[in-house]
């Protein structure tokens, strides 16, 4: 009887031994998590290749397997790659881990051909918004005038008929640092040197602007020709209608001429007129300058004998020199010119003038 107690004892024990021979140690499994944990699975390999002559080893292989899957179900494919190859480099003949790393090779290639279309598409979307961006500025630079807020910087868009001015007055006063003329008539011709000045003001309304220039000006030293003085002064009231052109003034207004004062040998002569006429003024011309236009009728000619008719023109450009704090300081160039049709030809006196002043264009 005892010796069939012994007997079924080793029948028992012997299969047992056989298991826990192929039981991976827990710790061995906590050692493998670890490593698999670790970025890139840098340490797995090294786990795997210390174990690899257990009889549990290919437990562990499985075990690391199954953790490589996981990561594919979760889509981290970068570390399920690693993983997998870790168990091919611990053991070449594993053909599990071989078609596990092919397949999760293949889902990475597709991934990065799907991210690679992703991106195409995209600088594709950002290259045809780009050109309907230019075509669109291209459109709105035809219709519409670019202004930058020197304070802030941003940029504004505002129609090409627009007003430049961001002050609903706008006041200049000129004085004139040089200004030479030359008068001819049928008797005669003088090249003189002179000083002037002038101002204007103008109010810009929405629908409206309207305003006012005055001038005077002496030409008081004779380079050449009869010593007399010849001098002009004046005003005239700017009216312009904003709808049709902010920039085109209707004038009105009186001038005053002088010829010969105080010479010897020709009789000093003057001639009052009524002025109409029109101008086109204040356009800017790049960021500092602006143009001006203008001719006028002397009405006077029709109640003097002496004068069958009369008119001027005047053309110039003003500069901004210097930005102060409410004023800027600005240089002027100006030509002006009267005709005077008598009998016996035609009298011209013709003014070129520099001056300097202050003005707010704003």
């Amino acid at each position: 009887m005892r010796k069939k107690i012994l007997i079924l004892l080793l029948v028992l024990l012997v299969p047992f031994g056989l298991f826990c021979q192929t039981v991976v140690p827990d710790s061995v499994y906590r050692e493998a998590d670890g490593a698999i944990a670790q970025s890139g699975a840098t340490g797995l390999t090294g786990v795997l290749s210390k174990y690899s002559g257990y009889p549990w080893y290919s437990r562990l292989e499985d075990f690391v397997l199954k953790k490589a899957r996981q990561l594919v179900i979760q889509d981290d494919l970068d570390q399920a790659s690693a993983v997998s190859l870790s168990v091919i480099d611990a053991n070449l003949d594993n053909q599990d881990a071989v078609q596990l790393y092919q397949s999760i090779q293949r889902a990475r290639e597709e991934r990065e051909e799907e991210r690679r279309k992703e991106e195409e598409k995209q600088a594709l979307a950002i290259h045809k918004q780009q050109a309907q961006e230019t075509k669109a500025r291209e459109e709105v630079n035809k219709t519409y005038k670019a202004v930058v807020n020197p304070s802030s910087g941003k940029k504004v868009y505002l129609d090409q008929d627009y007003n430049t001015q961001y002050r609903k007055t706008n006041w200049d006063l000129f004085l004139g640092l040089a200004a030479l003329s030359h008068t001819s008539d049928p008797d005669k011709t003088s090249i003189k040197y002179g000083v002037g000045g002038n101002g204007s003001f103008i109010f810009r309304g929405e629908g409206f602007s309207a305003g006012a220039d005055i001038m005077g000006e002496g030409m008081i030293l004779t380079l050449s020709g009869d010593p007399g003085i010849n001098w002009k002064a004046g005003g005239v009231l700017l009216v312009a209608n904003n709808t049709l052109s902010r920039y085109t003034f209707l004038r009105l207004g009186y001038y005053m001429f002088g010829f010969d004062g105080g010479s010897d040998e020709y009789e000093e002569t003057s001639f009052n007129t009524p002025v109409a006429g029109f101008e086109f003024r204040d356009v800017r011309v790049g960021e500092s300058g602006f143009f001006h236009l203008g001719a006028d009728w002397y009405a006077g000619h029709l109640f003097d004998p002496d004068i069958i008719a009369a008119m001027g023109f005047q053309t110039g450009m003003t500069f901004i020199l210097a930005e102060m704090h409410s004023f800027d300081v600005m240089f002027r160039a100006c030509v002006r010119d009267s005709l005077f049709l008598v009998d016996g030809g035609m009298r011209n006196d013709a003014k070129l003038t520099l001056s300097i002043g202050v003005g707010n264009y704003e």
